[in-house]
């Protein structure tokens, strides 16, 4: 609740529009977050080249379908790792490089502080993503065409119907996109070197998904309580409206489907990992290194 106020607080005064320019100041400045933009942009744009070479001639492609196809290809690989990398580092680059010294010395809380990287590190993700529609779009365009849904003629789910189901669905993959994001910003806060925050937030990212279906005791799977489990469900559930077939967003109530689990997982996630970098990053010592 301190952290809110100490926010509300913050915006009045402009001292977090102060942080947030600052940040896009460093932002503009390096090389890696470019990087992570044109991995998102190179797989838009070969998506629809590769993706007509390991189908079916016989599989009727959509741009709705091919758009999600790809989007879930896109949430599952490139952008977490990237949007993880990058919050990985928001913090302990600072902390590396003791320049949050100088800073926290200013007219700033450290509450202010942290919640400017947490923002900017939850918009980079989300400017992956839009990356990917924008530049994604326009490429299918060239080649399929974004229409309504029909089976022998008759319309299933209408132009706007089904913009709107694909909406919903990366509106709702957000969520988890946030908790895996949240996870980096917690790396960043614990760890004591840029090195070890890279190491950590992506050698656990990476390691988490094989060994995620490896682990089970009867019914139960290691892989029911990752959340990267969760980055595509929502997407998956909009391909099948995109398909032609009929689609649910909670087809075993809310308790039982997948992405009311994933969604309830990644907010757990995102409230834990944050109150832990908080947590951490307020009691920190001036001379922590």
């Amino acid at each position: 609740m301190q952290q809110v106020n100490d926010w509300i607080v913050a915006i009045m005064r402009g001292t977090f529009r102060a942080a947030l320019h600052n940040e896009f100041s460093k932002f503009a400045r390096q090389k890696f977050p470019y990087i992570g933009m044109a991995a998102v942009v190179s797989l838009a744009v070969f998506w629809v080249r590769g993706i007509r070479q390991i189908a079916s001639p016989a599989v009727e492609m959509t741009g709705f379908s091919l758009l999600l196809k790809g989007a879930v290809s896109a949430v599952t690989s490139i952008i977490p790792l990237f949007a993880v990398i990058f919050a990985s580092v928001l913090v302990a680059s600072e902390t590396d490089s003791g320049t949050y010294r100088n800073v926290l010395s200013r007219p700033i809380r450290r509450s202010t502080f942290l919640t400017t990287k947490i923002f900017f590190a939850f918009l980079y993700m989300v400017l992956l993503v839009a990356l990917y529609i924008v530049v994604a779009v326009p490429v299918i365009l060239s080649q399929y065409s974004f229409a309504p849904v029909t089976d022998n003629g008759e319309v299933i789910y209408s132009f706007g119907k089904i913009v709107g189901i694909l909406a919903a669905a990366f509106l709702l993959t957000l969520v988890p996109l946030f908790a895996i994001v949240s996870y980096g910003i917690l790396v960043s806060t614990a760890a004591r070197s840029l090195t070890s925050a890279l190491g950590i937030g992506v050698g656990v990212l990476i390691a988490v998904e094989p060994i995620k279906h490896l682990v089970r005791w009867g019914n139960w799977n290691l892989s029911d309580y990752v959340l990267t489990s969760y980055l595509d469900t929502a997407l998956n559930i909009a391909d099948q409206a995109a398909s032609g077939f009929d689609y649910e967003w909670l087809p075993h109530g809310w308790l039982a489907s997948d992405l009311s689990w994933g969604l309830m997982l990644s907010l757990a996630g995102i409230v834990v990992f944050l109150g832990a970098s908080y947590t951490i990053f307020l009691r920190r010592d001036l001379n922590f290194s």
